[in-house]
């Protein structure tokens, strides 16, 4: 019984996270690389949730492409005091397998 009220915790948790983010959608960065983002409704969001659920996203994109997916760069930006949300920021590129 333990077990599922745990399970539920975690995916109570996760589904709050993603409730949480604001996403950008796939941008075009030219030379064959994409930016992907995400940005926390609340100042308590990890921006680690945030950059994994981006990367999670652009992976999506380059599988949906049959293209493996590179992270080239990626950037966390924490919550600042009175405004500024935390923020996540990938720069990737989706190659030929």
């Amino acid at each position: 019984m333990n077990g599922n009220i745990q399970a539920a915790t975690w995916i109570a948790a996760a589904v709050l996270l993603a409730a949480c983010a604001t996403q950008s959608g796939i941008v075009p960065a030219g030379d064959g690389m994409f930016t992907v983002s995400r940005q926390g409704n609340a100042a308590w969001v990890p921006t680690a949730e945030l950059k994994d659920l981006a990367l999670k996203e652009a992976s999506d994109y380059c599988s949906s492409k049959q293209k493996a997916f590179k992270v080239l760069h990626t950037k966390e930006i924490p919550a600042k005091p009175f405004g500024g949300w935390p923020e996540a920021e990938g720069l990737f590129s989706c190659q030929d397998n």
